[in-house]
């Protein structure tokens, strides 16, 4: 049967990441049902995408306001991170800074794990994995009343009357509605990270921190390296933080070229993660020598800790593209900016919404959070409307419409002084 505006909602979100589960996960605890859908068939082994994130307390909270279940498992599955350590890459001297507050670090994959876990024990969130949302349309069921209906990569189509998109930085939730896609645009920084997997943790070092490795000529090399333990498991998520200065220097270390704006989205997460050059070859070696040879050199120290698996090491070298966010411009005619459709039938959340530069680490924490406070919304409106059990779809619009007015006045700050910082970060 076509939803109905008149009947109790069923929520469709398009992506079954952190933001996304833990929204619909919100969603099922105030008996609105959801349906996920998401391209990859199961939570990413580890890769390039796999980074370590650190849940700060906007993270943490989130996880307690949606479910406590969600930030007991999570807990479980991370480790607290308590400092900060300077690692000298010449010498190997080492300095520990103390966090005013620690952070919660867990991979990518453990945080979508713990919470799908949570998810699919609640009896009102269906899953389909494997399949993601390639197009949105509103169709008209009669004169008075629209439904979405949903084409799937597949070749299918799912019908809703109502949509979160949670699909990340290319989401094909936003570029399916002209009002959403034309109030922002990608914005591309200098700077871009190439990726390294270490497959144990070094002699010596905690768990409890990332270290923050210089070169020896950190003026003329303009690189610095971020080493963050994973949590649960041995090893390190190794991110060279490059710019185009640093290219100036090492040309063979140039990143892909920026995705076209007609082309955003078609590879998704893979556009942005995956970008190891074909060969990546120069005349004479390969991106992995390149790499060891300049460790060797500028970071001997830590080439020192690596050398036993090096070969494993410098060939999980992935070159990333620029870095890249999410910007909004100011509407016409003084309209507001917003991430809901003005009909309150489609609203956006985390990346989909509010893509920010990595410099802070505030991407995931602020993604779970906008699932929060979008439900937060449902809630002020079902208790200004007295439904005290059951949320209605027109309650659920005015609640969209009321987050999506609101989200951007609290996110887009911590945008741009994110992208502030990692231009900053480039001309240090």
């Amino acid at each position: 049967m076509t939803p109905s505006l008149t009947t109790s909602p069923h929520v469709t979100i398009s992506g079954a990441g952190p933001a996304g589960l833990l929204t619909a996960i919100h969603l099922s605890n105030l008996g609105i049902p959801t349906t996920l859908f998401e391209r990859s068939p199961q939570p990413d082994p580890w890769s390039s995408k796999s980074y370590t994130i650190v849940l700060g307390e906007k993270g943490k909270s989130s996880l307690q306001a949606a479910d406590p279940q969600c930030l007991d498992a999570v807990m479980d599955a991370g480790a607290e991170r308590k400092f900060v350590h300077l690692f000298d890459g010449g010498t190997g001297e080492t300095k520990s800074m103390s966090k005013a507050v620690p952070g919660l670090g867990i991979t990518r994959p453990l945080l979508v794990e713990s919470l799908e876990r949570i998810a699919r024990e609640k009896g009102n969130i269906q899953f389909r994995l494997g399949v993601g949302v390639e197009d949105v349309e509103t169709m008209a069921v009669n004169d008075d009343e629209t439904h979405l209906l949903i084409h799937l990569e597949d070749g299918t189509t799912h019908e809703t009357n109502h949509l979160i998109g949670a699909d990340g930085k290319w989401s094909n939730v936003r570029r399916s509605f002209p009002e959403l896609r034309s109030q922002s645009r990608m914005i591309t920084c200098p700077s871009f990270g190439i990726h390294l997997d270490c497959p144990f943790l070094p002699s010596g070092w905690k768990p409890d921190g990332m270290y923050v490795i210089q070169p020896i000529h950190k003026e003329e090399c303009q690189f610095y390296i971020l080493a963050s333990p994973r949590p649960k498991e041995e090893g390190l998520s190794i991110s060279m933080v490059a710019n185009n200065e640093t290219v100036t220097k090492f040309p063979w270390l140039a990143p892909p070229e920026d995705i076209k704006e007609g082309d955003y989205g078609k590879g998704g997460w893979e556009d942005e993660y995956s970008a190891l050059p074909k060969g990546a070859q120069t005349e004479s070696s390969t991106l992995a020598e390149n790499l060891e040879k300049l460790f060797r050199e500028e970071v001997p120290a830590f080439y020192e800790l690596l050398e036993s698996q090096k070969e494993v090491v410098f060939g999980s070298a992935r070159i990333n593209r620029r870095v890249s966010w999410l910007k909004l411009i100011p509407g016409e005619k003084n309209e507001e900016n917003a991430y809901t459709t003005r009909d309150g039938r489609v609203t956006l959340i985390g990346d989909a919404a509010h893509a920010m530069t990595p410099s802070m680490g505030e991407g995931c924490n602020t993604a779970m959070e906008s699932g929060v406070k979008l439900v937060q919304c449902v809630v002020e409106v079902m208790k200004e409307k007295g439904e005290v059990e059951e949320c209605s779809a027109e309650s659920l619009k005015e609640a969209f419409l009321r987050y999506g007015v609101r989200r951007p006045k609290e996110v887009v700050s911590v945008q741009e002084m994110s992208a502030e910082r990692n231009m900053i970060k480039k001309k240090q």
